[in-house]
């Protein structure tokens, strides 16, 4: 029985963390009550403060587990035995892709809009999702590197400065701007565009 009824709880502080994740996405911390998510999660709050502690300490651990899911689509990357330009390829592709998801664009937003409130909360955010994914492209970089198919500075600049160049505009649109979510079409071209210019420069061929 102590077994069903953990299994019981443990459900209950899953159906109210995914529950607190979609509202405080659309609507923010501030606009977001306990009783709320009680009323759409079920339960009692009781269940909230037994689980989490109060608010903040649930969307404390709504953003660690969007930070977590943020740096999801870089495990196990291998692109060892790529060429530079298809490990680029790859690699642009698929951190466009997930960057520019209308919910990864809504994290993005409340993520920034809460950063003064929860610092410490934003920095953990940080560290388990971009900083983990930044973490697995430089060390594919890394490894081009000491197999001499790239050179440049080190791994990690190296990473921020190809990241930065795919999707820091991007984000910028959809977040701030509220643009669309580019197409596959224009996330290949998106993505074809950078590699060039990170792996040949942007001099006509003369002036090199």
């Amino acid at each position: 029985m102590a077994g069903k009824r953990q299994s019981r709880s443990e459900a209950k502080r899953e159906q109210l963390l995914q529950v607190a994740t979609e509202l405080f996405l659309a609507k923010g911390y501030e606009a977001v009550s306990v009783d709320t998510i009680v009323a759409r999660a079920g339960g009692t709050k009781t269940n909230v403060y037994k689980h989490f502690g109060g608010k903040a300490d649930l969307f404390a651990a709504v953003v660690k587990e969007l930070g977590v899911r943020a740096g999801r689509p870089f495990d196990g990357m291998d692109l060892e035995a790529a060429d530079p330009e298809e490990a680029l390829v790859q690699i642009g592709r698929r951190y466009l892709t997930a960057l520019l998801t209308p919910n990864a664009v809504r994290q993005h937003r409340m993520i920034i809009a809460e950063s003064a409130r929860f610092p410490s909360v934003s920095k953990r955010w940080f560290k388990a999702g971009p900083d983990q994914a930044r973490d697995a492209i430089a060390s594919c970089f890394k490894k081009a590197q000491e197999a001499g198919r790239l050179r440049g500075p080190l791994p990690r600049r190296l990473t921020s400065l190809f990241l930065d160049m795919l999707g820091g505009e991007q984000l910028l649109r959809q977040t701030i701007a509220g643009s669309s979510t580019p197409k596959p079409s224009e996330i290949n071209k998106l993505v074809g565009d950078a590699v060039q210019v990170f792996l040949h420069g942007a001099l006509p061929a003369n002036k090199k």
